[in-house]
Order: C-alpha cells, then sequence, then structure tokens
C-alpha cells in the first residue's frame, strides 16, 4: 500500500456560495443623517485630540484645584513620560478623526 494513499475519494459535494445581501437604498434624510453624524464626530474627535495633546504641557496640569489634594498624583503626572503618553493619546485621535474623514464613502445608487 502507498504512503500517500488516503482512502477512497469522498463524492463530490455542492459548494454553497453566499453572497451578501443588497444594501437598501439610503433616503435623503438618512444620508444627511449620515453626514452630520460624521461630521460632529470628526469634530469633536479632533477637538479632543488637540486638547489631549497641548494640554499636558501647560500651565494648567501641574497648577489646577483639582489636584491639591493628592500630591503624589501630580508628581506622577509632571513626569514628562506621562505628559507624552497622554499627548500621543491625542495625536492618536487627532489620527483616526482624519482617517474617518479620508475613508467616508457615500452609498448613493
Amino acid at each position: 500500500m502507498d504512503s500517500l494513499d488516503h482512502g477512497p475519494a469522498e463524492p463530490h459535494r455542492p459548494v454553497l456560495v453566499f453572497s451578501p445581501a443588497p444594501k437598501p437604498k439610503l433616503t435623503g434624510w438618512e444620508l444627511w443623517r449620515g453626514r452630520l453624524l460624521l461630521f460632529v464626530f470628526i469634530l469633536f474627535s479632533l477637538e479632543i485630540g488637540i486638547i489631549v495633546t497641548v494640554a499636558p504641557w501647560t500651565a494648567f496640569w501641574g497648577n489646577n484645584s483639582l489636584l491639591s489634594g493628592f500630591p503624589r498624583l501630580r508628581e506622577f503626572l509632571m513626569h514628562d513620560f506621562v505628559r507624552g503618553m497622554v499627548s500621543g493619546l491625542g495625536l492618536t485621535d487627532i489620527l483616526l478623526a482624519v482617517l474617518e474623514a479620508i475613508q467616508y464613502r457615500e452609498n448613493v445608487e
């Protein structure tokens, strides 16, 4: 018996192919609602990203009344690597907003 013999061949089975359901046509309101939500999301993400990127390097970051009762937390937040990490999150948020704006496609048919 040959070592490559895999036994009797299986009978041919039909292959089922599923195609995605067609997307429903959007009405005018649904199209504009999607555009408006995307615009608000991008604007919000850009604003938060800019604030989070810049805030750690301002005087507000270390001299605010919320941290006056927590000197060890204030000391931790004043480290440059923490400031850089928070700024990196802000830059990531800005990047995601820009990518979302670039990748927007409408299905108008």
